[in-house]
């Protein structure tokens, strides 16, 4: 969380800002996409120039943001006119974030003693969406056979993909967290540890889910999700009595869930990127990818999950899930997309941390 937002609005200090913080240092532009970096030409006369290369046109207002330590500082401007690729701006507003920095990344090259390190088998929740869409023969055939092996055993089975809503309230509760719906039975006072789960679960998932709540005689229910390679869920299965259920209840929908994903794994419904990717810089919590083919951009949509396998030394391997947290464009036509690690399993940890400590001893 930020220590500290000054907010600057004194045109009389903005000269002195430009001078200290935006000249000869690293400046973007932001953008829906990501980060576009640009230019800092100069301040006269109240107005700003920067260099923008590849754009045409810019927005009525844009923000402007450069770092330097602790401090992200960030520029509102008025967009007054422009010349190729170099625009006149009025600026507005000055914003500057003191936040110290959770760790420091490593960078990995070039240079002599560096790693050269890549990703591969890259799959992301876009690629997974686009698999499910490609594939609704596949998963209406999936949908029956899980309908006639719980028939009889509950009043109501629905099961529900990614590519079918992602504002659906359970799907929206297991993309943030993978833990199964449990709700023995509605209307009777639950224990001190069920508490908190029941009153999440009456707000956020019963009191949002219309047809439902319109059906009183319903008063339990059980819903797990499907998890690819226990990282990215994609669906789950979703049951309701009009009796109480128990563990035992839920046990059945864990097990059947993970057959259906180990099935659809198995049918290879998922396949990973050919491409590979560099990997520029990395630390404990987080790593950062650079390519050039703005196509890729698909796979790394701002705050989605994705999976990469990193190829260490040794024949060592690491495969995480992350989330991608910022995308820069670079001068020159390269594209940084910086990652925070999510899940990982305890070899791949093992692995990941030998590899840290080793690039580490040869700074």
């Amino acid at each position: 969380m930020a220590e500290t937002i000054k907010t600057i609005t004194d045109r009389g200090q903005f000269e002195e800002i430009f001078k200290k913080f935006f000249s000869n240092r690293d400046v973007y532009i932001k953008t829906k996409s990501g980060d576009l970096a640009v230019q800092f030409l100069g301040y006269n006369s109240g107005n700003v120039a920067f260099r923008i290369p590849r754009v045409k046109k810019v927005p009525d207002t844009i923000v402007v943001l450069t770092r330097l330590g602790d401090n992200t500082i960030y520029a509102s401007l008025k967009s007054l006119e422009g010349n190729e690729d170099t625009f006149i701006f009025l600026p507005i507003k000055f914003q500057i974030i003191s936040e110290a920095r959770k760790e420091e990344r490593t960078s990995l090259g070039p240079g002599e003693g560096k790693s050269v390190l890549f990703a591969t088998n890259v799959i992301s929740e876009s690629m997974i969406q686009g698999a499910l869409d490609s594939n609704e023969k596949k998963l209406a055939h999936v949908k029956e056979n899980i309908a006639a092996d719980l028939k009889g055993k509950f009043n109501r089975v629905r099961v529900v993909f990614l590519n079918e809503s992602r504002i659906d309230p359970r799907m929206k509760h297991f993309m943030a967290s993978w833990n199964p719906i449990f709700m023995k039975e509605m209307g009777k006072e639950p224990s001190e540890a069920d508490k908190k789960d029941v009153q999440f679960y009456l707000s956020e998932i019963y009191a949002k889910d219309y047809k439902l709540s319109g059906q009183k005689e319903f008063i339990s229910e059980v819903s797990v999700p499907f998890v690819y390679k226990n990282m990215i869920p994609y669906g789950y299965i979703q049951v309701n009595n009009t009796k109480p259920m128990d563990e035992n209840h839920l046990t059945v929908i864990k097990r059947l869930a993970s057959m259906i994903n180990d099935q659809l794994v198995k049918d290879n419904l998922f396949v990973t990127a050919k491409d590979k990717f560099i990997v520029t810089d990395v630390s404990k919590k987080g790593l950062g990818i650079v390519f050039k083919d703005r196509r890729l951009l698909r796979y790394f949509v701002k705050d989605t999950q994705v999976i990469i396998e990193l190829n260490l030394p040794g024949d060592n391997r690491a495969t995480m899930g992350v989330a991608v947290r910022n995308t820069i464009f670079n001068d020159g036509g390269t594209i940084r997309v910086g990652f925070e690690i999510t899940t990982i399993d305890a070899i791949s940890e093992v692995n990941y941390d030998e590899f840290l400590e080793t690039v580490k001893n040869k700074q």
